[in-house]
């Protein structure tokens, strides 16, 4: 039993490193969706009201893709690690726009925080569930 013990130990210790780099690069891609809107927006005349709808769809869109491609990958636990891939992309994505902010906290975060952890759910569900047809 024990030589079980530990090949499970490692196995969910491997299942938790991919999970947490997938949603590190899941914030990644957020910021980097982030900038090219900005410098979209500076060229163009976009009211200032569409940032922050922007910012939420863009974190649906990360969110989303983060929790499916982890649950690809792992292939088990689809709503499990989507929830837990969501919660480190938010947690990153709402340390750094903390500090950009200068330590103000508002609405907003807490919205894109639900946001991306909803949307990394649905994709980690979609991710398993989601059978690809071959064709021969």
């Amino acid at each position: 039993m024990p030589a079980n013990s530990s090949k499970n130990d490692k196995n969910i210790s491997s299942h938790l490193i991919k999970i947490i780099f997938c949603g590190f690069i899941s914030s990644l891609i957020y910021f980097g969706l982030i900038a090219v809107f900005a410098a979209a927006a500076l060229k163009s005349d976009f009211s200032t009201s569409f940032y922050m709808v922007a910012g939420l769809i863009i974190g649906a869109i990360t969110g989303f893709s983060g929790g499916f491609i982890i649950s690809k990958m792992l292939k088990e636990k689809g709503a499990l690690y989507g929830a837990v891939c969501g919660c480190v992309q938010a947690l990153i994505s709402t340390i750094i726009l903390f500090m950009i902010n200068g330590g103000t906290a508002g609405k907003g975060m807490l919205i894109l925080s639900a946001i991306i952890i909803v949307f990394s759910v649905a994709g980690g569900i979609s991710g398993v569930n989601l059978k690809i047809k071959k064709k021969y």
